[in-house]
Formats: structure tokens, C-alpha cells, sequence
């Protein structure tokens, strides 16, 4: 297996984040959040699977809380819009259904959360 395809970022598309200009993805070691994708957390397959719920978790059908692998993620990056980021960090994920659905899809099948 290809590292592009064990390292992964968590999404988190709750309902509370819906109305933000990117997508929100967790930092490193489960501490925080973030919009730019190199300020995120790689998290292993390992760390996703044994996670269970805390990483992958589900509002009725629809994963609102999911790993994708970084290699999908950084594929849909784009630059920020000029002072949205500190620093104009970017790749960030917009916020739109387009990247929301591709993202779902791209989705860490897990056994708890399948996605």
C-alpha cells in the first residue's frame, strides 16, 4: 500500500461549521481545528480504525465526521482568499457541496462509521 493511501486528515462537516468559508479538518494530535490543509493532522489507517466513533461519526446517513486519505484532500485545495487565514496559509477545502460530496466519498471505510 502506497503512503498516499495510509496517511489521512479528519473531516468534520458538522452542522455547526456549515456556515465557514473551508472545510474544517482536525490539527495534529486530536488538538484543535484547522482550515488549512498543513496545519492539519495526518492521522495512520491504525489510528482511524481504532478510533471508532471519535473519528468516523454519522448524523443519520449522511459522515459528518470522517477520515480521507490527504492525497484526495490535497487534490481539491485551494489558496484562501486573501486575509480569511492567518498568514493566507493555504491549501484550504471550500465549503461547497461539490468538495463536501467528493470528500464523502473519498471516505476511510470503517467498520462502525462505514463511509
Amino acid at each position: 500500500m502506497s503512503k498516499q493511501n495510509t496517511e489521512f486528515y479528519i473531516c468534520d462537516l458538522r452542522r455547526e461549521f456549515s456556515g465557514n468559508p473551508y472545510i474544517t479538518v482536525w490539527r495534529p494530535k486530536n488538538a484543535g481545528y484547522a482550515y488549512p490543509l498543513p496545519w492539519a493532522g495526518k492521522y495512520s489507517r491504525a489510528q482511524v480504525i481504532d478510533g471508532g466513533d471519535y473519528y468516523t461519526n454519522r448524523v443519520g446517513r449522511s459522515l459528518v465526521r470522517f477520515a480521507i486519505p490527504c492525497a484526495v484532500a490535497d487534490k481539491l485545495g485551494v489558496q484562501p482568499a486573501p486575509k480569511m487565514v492567518d498568514g493566507n496559509v493555504g491549501p484550504v477545502l471550500p465549503n461547497t457541496a461539490e468538495v463536501r460530496s467528493a470528500l464523502r466519498r473519498a471516505a476511510l471505510k470503517t467498520a462502525g462509521g462505514e463511509g
